[in-house]
């Protein structure tokens, strides 16, 4: 009996493993395409998109997003439980900083690396000028705004770790995970857990995300950003 349960344990164990999300990977792709899987975003059709193309670097193929004066998301949309997947890692190289961004002012609020996290939730429950952000958001960009945004970002003139609720909507939360010139020009690995990233930040319980997404951005300062990331990844909790 014993016996029995241990392998309907570990049968269950693998069925979990085998249902882990899974973001559609640049470094099995071929250069110069645009990657499978994931789709770009506009963010207005006043604002000039972003270039993402896959590229090698040191022999790995990955994306690289060119910002000149523009705007746009890369983005992959997905279902699921951050409480059973809740580890996300990532790495991207950021050629240099934004000239004159600087995260806390909305007028030159540019990163040059962005990973972003959609999650669902009641937004019934939102705060009027929250609800009132998102109507203003979908008509200008013909998407809806999530529930809610976790950004892990590459900040300007802010800590690292430090938080910043977005000048647009408090549904919007930017984690400065690097900040200015530290790491600049050299590979930079992050792993994050997104359950407690969440609940610490917003303070409640996270929905299931809903998107992972990936933004270099100079609309507000209009300057010229670079920057590489390579694959991502979910995992259970070590």
């Amino acid at each position: 009996m014993k016996r029995i349960a241990v392998l309907i344990w570990l049968a269950a164990a693998c069925e979990a493993c085998a249902q882990v999300p899974d973001p559609p990977r640049f470094s099995t792709a071929q250069s110069g395409a645009v990657p499978s899987g994931w789709q770009t975003v506009l963010l207005s059709a006043s604002k000039q998109p972003t270039e993402y193309t896959l590229v090698v670097d040191e022999g790995v193929v990955v994306l690289r997003a060119n910002a000149h004066n523009s705007a746009s998301i890369l983005a992959w949309h997905t279902d699921f439980d951050p409480r059973a997947f809740p580890m996300l890692s990532w790495r991207w190289k950021v050629a240099r900083p934004i000239a004159g961004a600087d995260t806390r002012d909305r007028r030159s609020e540019d990163s040059p690396a962005r990973v972003m996290v959609s999650f669902s939730g009641n937004s019934a429950s939102l705060k009027p000028n929250d609800r009132a952000a998102g109507v203003i958001a979908e008509a200008i960009s013909g998407h809806p705004l999530p529930y809610a945004v976790l950004m892990y970002i590459w900040g300007a003139k802010v800590a690292p770790e430090s938080i910043t609720v977005s000048a647009h909507t408090s549904r919007i939360r930017m984690v400065a995970v690097a900040s200015d010139e530290q790491g600049s020009g050299r590979w930079q690995s992050y792993r994050r857990n997104l359950a407690e990233d969440y609940q610490r930040v917003f303070g409640e319980e996270p929905g299931h995300v809903t998107a992972i997404e990936l933004m270099t951005d100079t609309d507000n300062t209009g300057g010229v950003a670079e920057t590489l990331y390579g694959d991502l990844s979910l995992s259970p909790a070590p």
